[in-house]
């Protein structure tokens, strides 16, 4: 039976080729149809708003209360319309199983997650988690991953001078044999690299993922005369994926346009929100998306990267990032606002969009939850 209908709204599902006026219903906690209205259960007036898949966000902290990063995911994502927050790190071996039990049990959000191959994870800011590598094991990592395939997707490395000092590469081959044994993608942290990125993209393979693609800093995807390396671009033609990863520093206009201007579009698009951003200038996966949507991006790609993209970067495409009947009932109601928004990168450049993507409703397996919108200066 019917619980629940979105009628009216812009439906549009990159997975399934969809951007048509119609009606969701859910029932069992599922998408029963996409398709005419259905005049039955409780009806969500979403005319005039953008229906897509419950967002993706495929790189967050969540860790709250050990991780310096860590924040609450019902709040800063579930209820700014990310209903699965993919954790990038913030535990390693030794403290995965805290992460699982008190916020992965406990949370409404769907949280998945990379495991650090510093068995500590990522902790404190007084000292970068593998300065000292005899905190990377690639054995007790792979062991707690085995313990955990259901939730963990993946392995995490920082590669930047302040975690792992100025040689990267014992880090990056501890991580690399971690992901090689368990088959899982390896997600690579690239800003402020001691060497420039071409050195790194050799050792990846397709469906890794480089985060923090339009940083700024030491190790970015462009040139001195600032056109994308070459060796990038080959990278993405082997499936190596590009994650934007926003974070406090880990963006700039400047280097998203030139990689634009290139044909050099984000596979996915993430937020990187954690405790030193989530007053500015990240707030949330939503605001995240408005600056690529400013930057030309068309809708129908900004929510692909945020929906079936982000799912297959983390091989859960069969479940997640589509309206596909049959599927858990997570939906995100954006509303395109025509209105001067202040939008400001990691290198404190702001601009003004023309519009931006306000959630207004999420549906988490069938349950609606009102949105807590950030109040931004």
């Amino acid at each position: 039976m019917t619980e629940l209908v979105l009628a009216g709204g812009r439906v549009i599902d990159p997975a399934n080729g969809l951007d048509e006026v119609a009606a969701v219903a859910v029932a069992g906690g599922l998408i029963e149809s996409v398709g005419p209205a259905v005049e039955s259960g409780t009806v969500i007036n979403a005319g005039g708003l953008l229906v897509v898949p419950g967002l993706v966000d495929l790189h967050t902290h969540v860790y709250r209360g050990v991780s310096h990063y860590g924040v609450d995911a019902d709040h800063h994502c579930l209820r700014r319309g990310v209903t699965t927050a993919v954790d990038a790190g913030s535990a390693g071996a030794q403290t995965f199983p805290g992460l699982r039990e008190y916020v992965i049990e406990r949370s409404r959000t769907r949280i998945l997650a990379f495991l650090h191959i510093a068995v500590e994870g990522m902790i404190s800011a007084l000292v970068g988690e593998l300065e000292d590598l005899r905190w990377a094991s690639p054995d007790e990592t792979v062991a707690r991953a085995r313990e955990h395939l259901d939730v963990i997707v993946g392995i995490k490395v920082r590669l930047g001078y302040q975690m792992v000092g100025q040689d990267p590469e014992p880090a990056l081959e501890a991580a690399r044999k971690a992901a090689d044994v368990l088959e899982l993608p390896l997600m690579v942290h690239i800003i402020d690299m001691p060497r420039p990125i071409t050195w790194l993209l050799p050792a990846l393979s397709a469906g890794d993922i480089v985060t923090h693609c339009y940083h700024g800093n030491e190790g970015a995807i462009l040139d001195a005369q600032g056109r994308v390396f070459p060796e990038v671009f080959e990278a993405r033609e082997r499936g190596i994926v590009f994650d934007v990863g926003h974070g406090i520093g880990s963006f700039t206009w400047r280097v998203a346009r030139a990689a634009l201007e290139q044909d050099f579009p984000p596979t996915t698009i993430s937020s990187d929100v954690h405790a030193h951003n989530i007053d500015g200038p990240v707030f949330d996966q939503a605001t995240t998306l408005s600056k690529l949507l400013h930057l030309g991006m068309p809708e129908a790609d900004v929510v692909r990267a945020t929906t079936s993209a982000a799912a297959a970067a983390i091989r859960r495409e069969d479940r997640l990032g589509s309206l596909s009947p049959g599927r858990e009932a997570d939906i995100t109601v954006f509303e395109l606002v025509d209105d001067a928004t202040r939008l400001t990168d990691g290198a404190h450049e702001t601009v003004v969009a023309e519009q931006s993507l306000v959630p207004r409703w999420v549906v988490r397996r069938g349950e609606p939850f009102e949105i807590e919108l950030h109040t931004s200066s």
